[in-house]
């Protein structure tokens, strides 16, 4: 595990003791990175289906004859009741996992949008890097982009990154009508500017080499602190973002870890951009949110 992720472990230790309500399929290293958290002290997991019925000599375990969809149903419901509970599912992250998670009545806030941000160690600085939205929103309106910043600059202050600097990337750093997404990135650009975001600051459109490279930015008439400087990378659409993500998982061999964020209860999941040994990653970043 490398060093910013082992930050991510230590801070999930300074977190109080929430109960984990654990629902999906079989994955024994889910569940051995769930129990190795009870022994930090993260959490009580309490398992839900009878996917987990082999697990009752370690755990508590609901709803012994339901099958996923309807232990997925319990799980969620019981982790809305509590003042701080979680949601860890082991998946399969479809349709009807997502169907459930963003119904008004059992897990989405009607005020949110669902979004997933990926974290990984920057290879040219390793320093802990966020991109979104690398599962969900296909093409995301300007609406949906805002909800999308707002969740990413949430978790990237849980992760202690106070002032955080996002490029709203494009295909290119000119406002172009004939192009949506340098429109979104310049009106989120000035909303930034005009403190809608709080204490973020947000340029854009930026193509990735003015995001990448101060010297770039300037060369080409782009003056602001987020050139050479990105926190959070907040892509145009799924495929750029998921692709990227991809690459530097695969090509890049860049650690990779998850967190679904936009829900009315923190969700712990893993989507297919992380190696099966990003759970306790991931678990610790829902612990964090």
């Amino acid at each position: 595990m490398s060093h910013d992720f082992e930050k991510i472990i230590r801070a999930a230790d300074q977190k109080e003791r929430k109960r984990l309500f654990i629902s999906g399929q079989p994955d024994p290293i889910a569940m051995t990175s769930v129990l190795k958290a009870r022994e930090r002290g993260w959490v009580e997991p309490i398992a839900c289906g009878s996917t987990f019925t082999g697990m009752a000599s370690e755990m508590k375990v609901l709803c012994p004859t339901s099958g996923i969809r309807e232990a997925r149903e319990e799980a969620l419901g019981l982790a809305q009741t509590e003042e701080s509970g979680l949601l860890l599912d082991t998946g399969p992250l479809d349709a009807g996992f997502f169907s459930l998670v963003a119904d008004k009545k059992t897990g989405h806030n009607h005020e949110h949008t669902l979004s997933y941000v990926s974290i990984l160690i920057a290879p040219k600085d390793g320093r802990l890097t966020l991109l979104t939205d690398t599962l969900i929103n296909n093409q995301p309106g300007l609406e949906e982009k805002i909800v999308i910043t707002e969740n990413a600059i949430g978790m990237a202050k849980a992760l202690g990154i106070q002032r955080p600097k996002i490029a709203a990337l494009s295909a290119l750093e000119l406002v172009n009508p004939a192009l949506p997404s340098t429109l979104d990135a310049a009106i989120l650009s000035k909303m930034s500017e005009r403190g809608q975001f709080g204490d973020a600051i947000i340029e854009g459109p930026l193509a990735m080499d003015n995001a990448e490279s101060a010297s770039a930015a300037k060369h080409k008439g782009i003056n602001s602190p987020v050139p050479g400087d990105v926190d959070i990378y907040l892509f145009p659409d799924l495929d750029s973002a998921n692709l990227t993500a991809q690459f530097l998982a695969w090509v890049g061999l860049c650690p990779l870890g998850g967190v679904l964020v936009g829900a009315k209860v923190s969700l712990v999941v893993r989507s297919m951009l992380e190696p099966p040994e990003s759970w306790p990653v991931n678990l610790a970043l829902g612990l964090l949110l």
